[in-house]
């Protein structure tokens, strides 16, 4: 009996774009190999027919976030279409899918080297409106911002930005990308007013494209993403809480919950719940990050243990609250003594787990006051300068509750000098 006849690369490259299109990443790279070893084998390794196979192999793999062996396979089609092709649209877009895995392994210089080489090509046999120029220039300012060029950075959002606007106007998701990337930079550089103003100009026309239908929801959650990190690192975490939730809602829509993206969503929503002392809100955050980090990367990686270490320092957290009420409750009922002993046993579990948060704060600060009470002006002192150590650090010195803490103290200084003179 013969055996069945064997599929010819073009028939072997169909299927594999049918596998690739039903997300069966595995079989589409199995038969792209297939594939590949055939016409290695008929054409020789340098065939431009073999450095497309390579290319898709690797698609695939930086897809599965295996860099090494994508970079690899992306190196030799570029090998390949540089000889064969020079500057060509294939060989552009090998550069770039270089640069994209570089930068994805926090390699910014070189990747800058890769987006310059595409971006390069693509002005020279592209218009300068195209989009696969404007994705380069928007990957090459990625890169320069990860190796700190801000300034270079912003040049080139600029000058994406204004091609944009002269040709699309302002209402273009294009121009939603450059304003959230010029936002990121101004918010690196601690411009949070100014990076706020570009980002609500951001969602601004996101809000009217979405009107208009046919919009990538995403978008919208990107910028509305960096909206909400920008009014964190304002002290307006009611605010950025809010807006949190709203990207959180859209990414759920988009990707599902079990989706990398919504996993770190929930983890700066907890850091965000954390800094206004809801505890309880914290924890269920960190929960849903670390089912979603589980799913994706095992219990035993790195980040899945970082998370679960977090959690487990925020119940002891939740203790801390517990201890803190009860103590005033005691110091409310005249028993101070014992309103100390629980506002001690919350110092405690701080110097066991580290946790800086504002309970710890408040702790320090009860302890303050009643010292005060009992005409122990420099233990009262003491106490109040760790609260305000606390509070800055978890809030900072603009927060209102820093604010009060310092005037608090203050006092405390004065009324230690008067009572010295």
């Amino acid at each position: 009996m013969e055996g069945k006849e064997e599929e010819s690369v073009e028939e072997l490259i169909k299927k594999s774009r049918y596998c690739f299109e039903k997300r069966n990443n595995q079989e589409a790279k199995e038969t792209l190999e297939r594939a590949l070893a055939i016409q290695r084998n008929e054409l020789g390794e340098d065939d431009l027919t073999v450095a497309w196979i390579l290319y898709q192999i690797g698609t695939i793999l930086a897809e599965e976030d295996n860099f090494d062996e994508a970079f690899e396979k992306f190196d030799r089609a570029l090998a390949i279409r540089v000889e064969k092709l020079g500057t060509h649209l294939e060989t552009a877009n090998s550069y770039m899918s270089i640069g994209v895995v570089l930068e994805s392994q926090d390699n910014g210089e070189k990747a800058e080297v890769m987006f310059r080489e595409a971006l390069g090509i693509y002005l020279e046999i592209l218009p300068r409106n195209h989009s696969e120029v404007m994705d380069a220039y928007l990957h090459l300012a990625s890169s320069l911002k990860k190796q700190g060029k801000l300034s270079q950075a912003t040049k080139i959002h600029k000058l994406r930005l204004g091609t944009l606007l002269q040709i699309h106007g302002e209402d273009h998701q294009g121009v939603v990308l450059s304003y959230n990337g010029i936002s990121e930079l101004l918010r690196i550089q601690n411009r949070l007013d100014d990076a706020l103003q570009m980002i609500d100009r951001a969602v601004e026309i996101c809000n009217r494209l979405e009107r208009l239908g046919d919009f990538d929801m995403d978008l919208l959650g990107r910028a509305l993403y960096n909206k909400a990190s920008i009014l964190n690192e304002q002290g307006n975490f009611k605010a950025a809480t809010e807006v949190f939730n709203k990207v959180l809602t859209i990414q759920i829509e988009a990707f599902g919950e079990m989706h990398r993206a919504t996993a770190l969503t929930y983890e700066n929503l907890a850091a965000v719940y954390i800094q206004q002392g809801m505890i309880e809100g914290a924890i269920m955050a960190y929960t849903n990050a670390i089912n979603v980090r589980r799913k994706e990367l095992g219990n035993d990686h790195p980040d899945t243990k970082e998370l679960l270490l977090t959690l487990a320092l925020l119940k002891r957290d939740k203790n801390i609250t517990t201890l803190n009420d009860e103590g005033l409750a005691r110091n409310a009922e005249g028993d101070s003594e014992k309103a100390l002993q629980l506002f001690h046993q919350v110092l405690d579990i701080y110097e066991e787990s580290s946790i800086a948060s504002p309970n710890v704060a408040a702790a320090y600060e009860n302890i303050s006051t009643i010292k005060v009470d009992q005409g122990m002006l420099e233990d009262a002192i003491a106490a109040s300068a760790e609260a305000l150590k606390i509070r800055r650090r978890t809030l900072g010195d603009g927060h209102c509750d820093t604010k009060r803490r310092m005037e608090a103290h203050r006092s405390l200084l004065k009324r230690l000098l008067v009572s010295r003179s």
